[in-house]
């Protein structure tokens, strides 16, 4: 009888103990973020900045562990077989719902197979010519591309990337005919379009910020929803008369489908209150991105509008997964 009260007794402390684990408060552990790109990259870069802000409000580490490969979907897919229990988040770029598009056999869906927490960035990209291409405006380089079909050419970071298929989509709108020519980054693109190999592309905020100083460069337009401070004088792309080509890539945090309602809530009002900080709006405005806010449901709604979008754009293109 001793023996079996004993026996009761460890396993009610047993279920006590359970009990108390699991009734402690969200986060009691470290948080994993998983970057589906290398690491020192854009979206790396993005990752580690609301993990130090969200880690210093916690007080619980939130790790960012680099998983590139296969144009993101290796680290997506880690994220989409982990637990819905909140500690392991994906720093989702616009090539998680723009992936979808180029990979129509994906195993996963990227708005039903994973719940949004939060936008908490965008990044600013650039049209841009070559000073010598005789372009004022995107006007300009319209009027010239129709005068001259399939003569010029734009350069792309790679085939499928968010900046190539921006340009695909303008290309669409604008009615011209440009052809791509796809390298591996952007910095291999700077050079063939400082010399007028190339007769404009999409370029990142921080090699257009260092080329428009030396005036190897024009800026047309920037592909954001209100103009860069750095540059007033730089019209949006929907401002010079292309609202409809005005598409900008961001960055978020998605977790795996069926996360507690609660638990995502939680971690969305920690990126809210991460993008108001003055940190975090200088660090990222000194990286060419911007804070933009959106909660869990505008997130998803956000993702659910560019599915369709860019699927068009990747038909229309016919660009094909490389």
């Amino acid at each position: 009888m001793t023996k079996r009260l004993l026996k009761l007794a460890c396993a009610a402390l047993a279920l006590a103990a359970a009990a108390a684990v699991h009734a402690q408060p969200y986060p009691n552990k470290p948080v994993r973020i998983i970057v589906p790109y290398p690491a020192g990259g854009v979206v790396d870069i993005m990752g580690r900045l609301i993990a130090e802000r969200i880690s210093a409000s916690w007080g619980q580490q939130v790790i960012v562990e680099p998983r590139p490969g296969a144009n993101g979907m290796i680290g997506t897919e880690l994220v989409l077989n982990a637990p819905p229990d909140g500690y392991t988040w994906l720093l989702a770029s616009t090539s998680h719902v723009s992936n979808a598009a180029l990979y129509p056999d994906l195993r996963w869906d990227p708005v039903r197979d994973f719940t949004a927490a939060g936008l908490f960035a965008r990044s600013l990209n650039f049209f841009v010519v070559p000073s010598s291409l005789p372009v004022q405006s995107v006007k300009d380089y319209v009027a010239l591309a129709k005068s001259q079909p399939g003569k010029l050419n734009y350069g792309n970071p790679g085939n499928g990337t968010p900046p190539h298929l921006a340009f695909e989509l303008f290309k669409h709108v604008a009615g011209i005919d440009v052809q791509s020519i796809g390298y591996k980054g952007f910095p291999p693109i700077v050079p063939d379009l400082i010399s007028g190999r190339l007769s404009a592309t999409m370029l990142s905020a921080p090699l257009t910020i260092a080329q428009s100083k030396s005036g190897n460069i024009r800026m047309l337009a920037v592909l954001s929803e209100k103009r860069f401070k750095e540059f007033p004088e730089v019209p949006t792309l929907a401002e010079s008369g292309f609202p409809e080509a005005q598409l900008t890539s961001w960055f978020g945090i998605v977790l795996p489908a069926k996360t507690p309602p609660e638990i995502v809530q939680r971690i969305g009002s920690e990126i809210e209150k991460a993008v108001r900080t003055p940190e975090m709006i200088e660090r990222l405005e000194k990286s060419g991105s911007l804070t933009s806010y959106l909660s869990p449901a505008d997130f998803d709604a956000l993702m659910r509008r560019e599915v369709p979008v860019w699927t068009r754009v990747v038909k229309q293109a016919g660009i094909k997964a490389q």
